[in-house]
């Protein structure tokens, strides 16, 4: 027989949900901001100059590093709430 659910367990199930997708998200800034940097201009008609796609990836990769190490700070805190409980 299921038991109903608590609120409590559908509020953790949707907290995990949102951690790893924030992870995934900053794995994907990183990830688009290195393509930019390293991809041949001519594998993609980006029509984008050298130093714009530059910028533009290292910019990405900052943010992406910023969106981690405020997501890792938040998961600690998170953690650090739930074991003095």
């Amino acid at each position: 027989m299921l038991r109903p659910r608590r609120e409590n367990e559908t509020g953790n199930a949707v907290q995990k949900f949102v951690r790893i997708f924030t992870l995934l998200m900053t794995l994907l800034y990183v990830a688009l901001g290195v393509f930019l940097i390293f991809i041949d201009n001519s594998q993609l008609n980006l029509n984008l100059s050298k130093e714009v796609r530059m910028v533009l990836g290292g910019i990405l990769i900052l943010y992406g590093a910023a969106r981690f190490i405020r997501v890792y700070q938040l998961n600690k805190r998170s953690k650090n709430n739930e074991n003095e409980k």
